[in-house]
């Protein structure tokens, strides 16, 4: 076990035809699903075995050019199905010929998630005396007001209004027992109390025991190990909140790097000032994130001010966003679950990031703008013009690279995260959407978690750009035109900031407060 017992650490053993197995490992939260739950020792997973986070460290710290990558799943995903999803994930990277010898150690973190329904054990046991009292008075008062008193023409009246006011009694605990069993606020709870720090524990014990680079100079960051993420759903949520406790927001190097005006693009300079922002505790260097659906508000990409993607997206070399149009799961079950706490007027501002759109055809194209980028039935562009503060057309949003995945589809022309055909796009009409949710309810498509399912060029792009970059993976594929080419053949639209967007985001950040 890991330092505090607070982790669980487990080594992924390579299978025994295995000649250049990319190292891995798994760990796990120890926090149990429930509060009051006993503490227990949970078997190792198949094909791995109990380790410690010295093996990690010490694996790392014999990598020529180290780079760790941390997979962070998704809500509702106990942990049979986060042991699927990871051991696809560690097939896919193995069974990738360009991601081998390149100093990758890869982690599948779990924080304590549970299935949908899980909880309905335990919910009269757990509910509020003071709401049990709501749901029992309300329910005796409609039997009695029916079944109990005799029917005379005064009475009728008075039944109806006394039954139509304790149902309407009933309605507030029978919602809350359901928002307790779809697990939505609890697995949100969750994240934020144990998968944040833990994983924030996990990063800082790794970085204490790796061994001391060869430059005494603590600036020097020649050596230092690559941090890049691959955050789904509600992971997202729980890498970026890691991210902002683990900025060192108080140190003089990193507070100029941010506020410099930004120098010519891809100078010693300013490559420089991007190293000083990028750098986490003593031996780390941010350098990509990968955001797979993520269950975070599409208003982050709006505000001009600091937000929580924002203070952590601008540490990071890289960042890139897959998205589905028809994910169900975060347009229907995280916009429903959120409609009530989210500070907003308007339905048009209740999506998330995950349900972003690209507008243009299929493949690669530098046309970033904020008219080519949707969120539900309007662009960026027309959103922001129904705000009251005066937003720049260069903007925040412009720091992402884009892959919608909507029309996606695999080798054999199977939709990977909707049920698209080859040459056809999904209908995205409100029936659209309904047909989407019952073959996602039935199992024939999985909106949600489809990307790291089956081999598709989108797993490989979401596993190469969190392991070697963007630059490296454009270079694989013979550059741009031939990237672009190969995005077009499997229906994906992506953008990419140009040089100017590129610049003036630099820009934009550099006006911005710094906050943790």
């Amino acid at each position: 076990m890991a330092h505090d017992k607070q982790l669980a650490v487990y080594e992924v053993t390579p299978p025994p035809a295995a000649r250049a197995f990319t190292p891995a490992f798994f760990v796990e939260s120890t926090a149990p699903d429930n509060i009051d739950d006993k503490e227990s020792v949970l078997p190792a997973p198949d094909n791995c075995k109990v380790s410690e986070l010295e093996k990690i460290v010490e694996t790392l710290a014999n990598q020529k050019n180290p780079k760790l990558l941390i997979t962070v799943h998704g809500f509702n995903t106990p942990r049979k199905k986060v042991l699927e999803t990871f051991k696809e994930s560690f097939i896919a990277l193995n069974d990738d010929d360009a991601l081998k010898n390149r100093g990758l150690v890869c982690i599948g973190y779990r924080w304590p998630s549970e299935a949908m329904g899980t909880p309905w054990r335990s919910g009269l046991n757990a509910a509020p005396v003071f709401l049990l009292g709501i749901l029992f008075v309300s329910l005796a008062a409609v039997y009695l007001v029916n079944f109990s008193f005799e029917i005379c023409d005064w009475w009728k009246l008075t039944r109806v209004v006394v039954t139509a006011v304790t149902a309407a009694m009933a309605v507030i605990p029978l919602t809350l027992f359901g928002l307790r069993l779809i697990v939505y606020f609890r697995d949100g709870f969750r994240a934020t109390n144990y998968g944040v720090p833990d994983l924030v524990n996990l990063i800082r014990e790794i970085d204490d025991r790796l061994p001391k680079r060869p430059s005494d100079d603590p600036d020097d960051l020649i050596g230092r190990v690559d941090l890049s993420f691959i955050g789904h759903s509600m992971g997202g949520f729980v890498v970026t909140n890691a991210v902002r406790i683990l900025s060192d927001v108080f140190s003089p190097l990193a507070i100029a790097a941010m506020r410099h005006g930004p120098e010519t693009l891809g100078s010693e300079e300013e490559r420089g000032r991007r190293e000083l922002r990028s750098k986490i505790g003593k031996n780390f260097i941010l350098r990509r994130l990968v955001l797979v659906s993520p269950d975070i508000p599409s208003e982050v990409l709006l505000l001009g001010r600091s937000n929580a993607l924002h203070s952590s997206l601008i540490r990071f070399q890289e960042a890139h966003l897959f998205s589905n149009e028809g994910d169900e799961v975060l347009r229907d079950i995280s916009t429903t679950a959120n409609f009530f706490s989210l500070p907003t007027k308007s339905r048009r501002f209740g999506y998330r990031l995950g349900n972003v759109g690209v507008l243009t055809g299929w493949g690669l194209s530098e046309q970033l703008t904020l008219g080519n980028l949707r969120v539900g039935a309007r662009t960026l562009y027309e959103l922001y013009a129904e705000l009251d503060a005066v937003q720049s057309e260069e903007s925040f949003a412009q720091r992402l690279t884009y892959f919608d995945c909507t029309d996606s589809i695999d080798a054999e022309g199977h939709g990977v995260v909707t049920d698209a055909a080859p040459g056809v796009s999904p209908n995205l009409s409100w029936l659209g959407h309904l047909r989407l949710l019952w073959v996602y309810v039935r199992g024939e498509v999985d909106v949600h978690s489809g990307y790291f399912l089956k081999p598709s060029l989108v797993r490989r792009l979401i596993y190469r750009f969190a392991s070697i970059g963007y630059g490296d993976t454009q270079e694989l594929y013979g550059g741009l035109a031939a990237l672009s080419a190969e995005c077009e053949k499997y229906q994906i639209k992506a953008l990419k900031p140009g040089q100017r967007s590129v610049a003036a985001a630099a820009a934009e950040d550099a006006k911005a407060a710094v906050s943790p």
